[in-house]
């Protein structure tokens, strides 16, 4: 059969981007539902939702107490696993039933978002005197940031080579509905243009609002993710 002609690539990380902006809401918004009620079965009292300044959603929980470092944690990194489990089946369920191009792109964006902000939010644990996320958080209730420094620092390139090779097989996956996907060279621009450009987007957006390190470590640790996205293409 004739091959379409796809969207320019310009127009298609474009494309990428738009939707990019909504699906990393929905992540955000996944996780503070899943952390609100992960916190109200660890026996903290969920206050409720707000919606900060920026316009995301916050779980809101009393913390006072005595709480364990189990419960810390379950509650802490509840959130982002559960918006990463929640993207995920998203996604596969849209595929499943070849939804229109606009809510597959969507569901890619939402996906990509939610998996490589992982990462991210685990590298913030290297960094426990300016770092912003769950782990430096548990940090701050448990104390001994320095601990734990360098393996958190390991397994965040660890999740990062793994949600990288995730988010670069699914991205050419949607991609061969539009266009003709052979040789590596061409998965790898596939996966740039659809998935690294718009999920770094996303991600240094939410960076903006949401600092978790100092500028230089956040510019580098975008660019180390865009270049995952095009070296873990199978």
């Amino acid at each position: 059969m004739p091959q379409k002609e796809p969207l320019s690539p310009p127009l298609l990380a474009l494309t990428g981007v738009l939707a990019a902006v909504p699906a990393a809401w929905l992540a955000l918004a996944a996780d503070a539902v899943a952390a609100g009620a992960a916190g109200s079965l660890a026996g903290f009292r969920w206050i409720g939702l707000t919606v900060t300044p920026t316009y995301i959603l916050r779980a809101d929980l009393a913390t006072e107490g005595s709480h364990g470092a189990a419960l810390w944690a379950f509650t802490l990194l509840a959130g982002p696993l559960a918006a990463a489990l929640v993207a995920l089946g998203a996604h596969f369920l849209v595929e499943s039933v070849r939804s229109s191009a606009w809510l597959r792109v969507l569901a890619l964006e939402f996906l990509g978002f939610a998996w490589l902000r992982l990462p991210a939010l685990l590298v913030a644990g290297a960094f426990p005197r300016g770092g912003r996320g769950p782990v430096p958080d548990l940090y701050a209730r448990l104390g001994e940031a320095q601990a734990g420094r360098w393996p958190v620092a390991l397994l965040a390139i660890l999740a990062l080579a793994g949600a990288g090779a995730l988010v670069a097989s699914r991205t050419v996956a949607v991609g061969r509905t539009w266009m003709r996907v052979d040789g590596r060279q061409f998965r790898r621009r596939v996966s740039r243009v659809l998935g690294g450009y718009p999920v770094v987007a996303a991600l240094a957006a939410w960076s903006a609002l949401v600092p978790w390190a100092a500028p230089g470590w956040m510019v580098a640790w975008l660019l180390l993710t865009l270049s995952a996205l095009s070296v873990l293409v199978s």
